[in-house]
């Protein structure tokens, strides 16, 4: 993503020698669907600027009239999702030719940030870099509309601090969660806290798989609320970070079983879960029983299954027991999107099975001494030196 970096650089070096600029730039390579409900109809996109769009639309628009744009890939009808770009934006003027329309835009968006990459879509001819300014165009608007209060740490993301493959995978996330929340009617109302969301999208560019990946963008859907954002979650983010591929694969069958099979009153109480060496080789594609066991004890040491893998016996393992915890259903429930404040007491429980694992770094004996000050001279108390 370094090239978001040199694009704004190479814009502020225009504007240091002074070129002069167009406020509205021609189009070519982009279309535009729009609709008072949904973007539906077609219409060439004729220049656009920062601050609107001039559609050349053959019907009559009332001025004022708030309409749904969205703009893609010209002639992609099947474009990916990360490559639609959805807004906002009011009719503003008409003519025989067109009609002009002002975007609605996030309150917390950067409008520096925003004229770079809508000028960067229009005037760059790289179709590799017009597909990642397009990509990062809709993750910066539903970035700004799920943090108002600001959402500059996660966009740090997008500058450059990821690799290409950790890029695309926070794409992924970002753009499937926003897909998430649009079906969610109170969708357009929801909100997160901008460090849980700088922290899903940083630890979840991470994931290896298909399978992380929906467990992130399940706890990235959970982190949304129409109440007062917080960042209680981020203890379930730490939780997530720790655990690899097949400890997923394990983690996320024994929460299914348990939960399927759990009472549908009462107290919840997660119900056993017990496989085969076969059922788990199956499950992990690991063939390796020991290797399988290790990964139920790291599970265990997380505070995600009931018990620990029993390494002093000598026997032939017959049984791996990956009964999950209620920590564990926690977080298997908000990995699955269901909201809700974690509770306070397995919070705390996640916390200490966290620094049991991963003890915090040993403090640096050199810190915060102070250098020892040079000995003063004895007082002359009126004793003769002879």
């Amino acid at each position: 993503m370094a090239w978001l970096s040199d694009l704004k650089r190479d814009f502020q070096r225009l504007g240091k020698r002074h070129v002069p600029r167009a406020d509205r730039w021609p189009v070519s390579g982009l279309t535009a669907f729009y609709g008072a409900d949904s973007p539906s109809t077609q219409a060439s996109i004729k220049n656009i600027s920062s601050n609107g769009i001039y559609l050349g639309v053959q019907e009559h628009l009332n001025v004022g009239q708030l309409l749904n744009l969205k703009l893609q890939i010209e002639g992609d009808s099947e474009a990916s999702s990360e490559l639609r770009i959805a807004m906002q934006a009011h009719v503003v003027r008409q003519d025989e030719f067109g009609a002009g329309l002002m975007f609605v835009l996030p309150a917390g968006l950067d409008a520096a940030l925003w004229e770079v990459l809508v000028r960067g879509a229009v005037v760059l001819t790289d179709a590799e870099h017009v597909v990642q300014v397009i990509r990062t165009l809709r993750i910066v608007l539903f970035l700004s509309r799920l943090c108002p209060s600001g959402a500059e740490e996660a966009m740090l993301l997008l500058d450059g601090q990821l690799d290409q493959n950790r890029s695309n995978m926070l794409f992924r996330i970002a753009s499937h969660t926003e897909n998430l929340l649009a079906a969610d009617p109170d969708g357009g109302r929801m909100r997160a806290h901008p460090k849980l969301v700088a922290s899903l999208l940083r630890d979840g560019s991470w994931a290896p798989d298909e399978l992380t990946a929906q467990l992130w963008e399940g706890l990235f859907l959970s982190s949304c609320s129409v109440d007062e954002p917080d960042d209680s979650n981020l203890i379930l983010v730490d939780l997530l970070t720790q655990i690899t591929t097949y400890q997923a694969r394990i983690f996320v069958h024994a929460c299914e079983r348990a939960l399927k099979a759990a009472p549908a009153s009462g107290d919840f109480t997660p119900a056993s879960v017990v496989l085969s060496p076969d059922e788990i080789t199956r499950l992990t594609g690991v063939t390796d029983l020991a290797r399988n066991a290790t990964d139920l004890a790291y599970l265990f040491n997380l505070g995600l299954i009931h018990k620990l893998f029993d390494f002093t016996s000598y026997r032939e393992i017959d049984s791996f027991d990956v009964t999950p915890s209620r920590l564990g259903v926690e977080l298997y429930r908000h990995c699955q999107g269901q909201r809700g404040k974690v509770d306070p007491q397995l919070a705390e429980a996640a916390r200490k099975h966290l620094d049991a694992l991963i003890p915090p770094p040993l403090p640096n004996p050199f810190e915060d001494v102070t250098p020892p000050t040079p000995d003063s001279p004895p007082k002359n108390e009126g004793v003769p030196l002879s």
